[in-house]
């Protein structure tokens, strides 16, 4: 484990920190019917004992919406926003507070395609302020004190919320309502937030990252998740749909129904990108079962197999990759080493 001592501010150095707002419960209040966003004003948690010392915060009102608003269009909006602010100079990290239900997609995208070496954190509250036990003023100064530490930025984008700090590349959303909801199954956190210290504990070896290119997404991109007796139609719909992709969340190792194994022959046949997932939380997808539907026979028909991927973060890959004009052989070569 590695100690980074955050109180830079003792040797007279100021670390200026942007916090990029999106909306989320983060930022609201009680109405007539339930939480909603705020109308005449941002609460966010951005005053007093919150700001550690040593830090200068300014506030960018990206936008202020309700997460599930959140469209891939907006998420690379956003990651286009921070490409421009890491290259300015003026910032010695970003903190990007939002919604928790899409976080973890706009993380993940951001982090397969910034390549600058500012940290940039995402944070978000599980509690809106209205409610005992708010989370989002420690979270903030959470993600706080970890951009301000001059090793973050070689963990790629990371995630901070109830004191765990997270990768990108695995954090998922695994409770409704819990404030530590937000975890890496079977990988653990990248480290901690204790007080006034952030705790490193391992850099993930895994990374998958855009070739070099100003980032655009092909949003004809389909996701089907199989359970029995389901998912060869729904993949027949999105390739007469027009898809260009289609991500495929199998069971298991990477296995489907035998009906479903037509329907990728189908879309395959057809010049669709088929690409094999699991709905499982932990493990890869292999070419293990040779019978029809298993994930030799899938890949013999021509699907890619994509490692223990996630299949929404993987439709974000897959979108953003086509987008850039990476082939189906360059997409297949770079998900090989998964």
């Amino acid at each position: 484990m590695t100690v980074y001592d955050t109180s830079d501010h003792q040797k007279g150095l100021i670390k200026n920190i942007a916090i990029v707002s999106t909306g989320g419960t983060i930022e609201m209040l009680p109405g007539h019917g339930g939480l909603d966003i705020a109308d005449d004003h941002n609460p966010l948690p951005i005053k007093g004992e919150v700001i550690p010392p040593g830090v200068n915060v300014e506030h960018i009102r990206f936008c202020s919406i309700p997460s599930p608003e959140i469209t891939p269009e907006i998420m690379a909006q956003l990651c286009l926003k921070l490409e421009e602010m890491t290259s300015s100079g003026k910032y010695n990290g970003i903190v990007v507070t939002h919604g928790t239900d899409t976080l973890e997609e706009t993380a993940f995208l951001a982090d397969i395609y910034l390549k600058g070496t500012v940290p940039v954190v995402f944070t978000a509250a599980m509690r809106s302020q209205a409610e005992m036990g708010v989370d989002g003023p420690r979270n903030v100064r959470g993600a706080l004190l970890t951009a301000a530490n001059n090793e973050v930025h070689k963990l790629g984008v990371t995630v901070v919320l109830n004191d765990e700090i997270h990768s990108a590349g695995r954090v998922t959303k695994t409770y409704t309502s819990n404030v530590s909801s937000f975890t890496s199954p079977g990988y653990g956190p990248l480290g901690f937030v204790d007080q006034d210290r952030v705790l490193l504990q391992r850099r993930p070896m895994w990374k998958i990252q855009l070739p070099e290119s100003k980032l655009k997404l092909n949003q004809k991109v389909g996701l089907v998740r199989i359970a029995s007796g389901l998912g060869a139609r729904e993949i027949r719909y999105s390739v007469d749909c027009g898809d260009d992709a289609i991500i495929v969340e199998a069971l298991g190792r990477g296995n489907v129904p035998p009906d479903v194994s037509e329907a990728v022959q189908y879309a395959i046949e057809r010049g669709t990108i088929v690409c094999i997932t699991s709905r499982c939380y932990i493990g890869r997808v292999l070419g293990v079962y040779n019978y029809t539907g298993g994930g030799a026979d899938l890949e013999q028909k021509g699907a890619i197999l994509a490692g223990d991927m996630q299949g929404h973060k993987l439709r974000l890959l897959m979108m953003a990759s086509l987008g850039i004009g990476m082939t189906a052989e360059n997409i297949r070569r770079m998900l090989k080493r998964l």
